[in-house]
């Protein structure tokens, strides 16, 4: 007769279950991408300029002319790398010192390119070292029968003279404008008035 023998696994004779075990490593099968982006930031150019706000020219006329010379400094600031340019003209057509009460004073004929003495009963503008004027330093003469540096006529409106030109920024830059009047007897007594406009502009 033969003895059947039955055989348990010890796991299940003890009541164990056994346990696979799975081990996830963090990443190991992680995507991944990336965008880039640029910033720009513009800085717009900025630009400001200042003058004095009256330049009064008093002439004691005589018979043969009598000549009174004064300065306006006009200052210019801007940010921008490539500069500015600096021109004045009036703020008019006209181009006369128009009188009160009547009567006018005519601007020289001289031009910024081809500068004159200051004629009897005319005005003037000079600025040292631009265009046609010669170097300076020009200085104030108040009535002097003579004066020897050359002058040209404020242009009009619209017809601007370029006074001063730089290549860079700068921080309150200065530019002397000079004034002048020749007056004989033959002018009426009064105030003669005009206004110039200086305009800076970025390059």
């Amino acid at each position: 007769m033969k003895k059947i023998v039955k055989l348990q696994s010890v796991a299940a004779a003890t009541g164990i279950t056994a346990i696979a075990a799975f081990a996830v490593v963090p990443g190991a099968f992680a995507a991944t991408d990336s965008s880039n982006t640029v910033i720009n930031a513009n800085i717009g150019s900025t630009i400001s300029v200042t003058s004095g706000a009256t330049v009064t020219l008093n002439v004691a006329p005589t018979a043969g002319g009598s000549i009174t010379t004064a300065s306006d400094t006009v200052t210019v600031t801007t940010n921008d790398s490539n500069g500015y340019t600096l021109a004045l003209s009036t703020s008019t057509a006209s181009t006369a010192l128009a009188g009160t009460p009547g009567g006018s004073i005519p601007a020289s004929s001289g031009t910024q390119g081809a500068p004159i003495s200051l004629a009897a009963n005319t005005w003037g503008y000079r600025v040292d070292g631009q265009g046609g004027f010669g170097a300076g330093p020009t200085t104030a003469v108040n009535n002097a029968a003579s004066e020897s540096h050359s002058w040209a006529g404020v242009p009009a409106s619209g017809s601007a003279d370029t006074i001063n030109t730089t290549t860079g920024a700068t921080s309150g830059e200065a530019t002397t404008v000079w004034y002048g009047l020749n007056a004989t007897t033959a002018s009426a007594g009064g105030t003669y008035t005009n206004t110039v406009v200086y305009t800076a502009t970025t390059r």
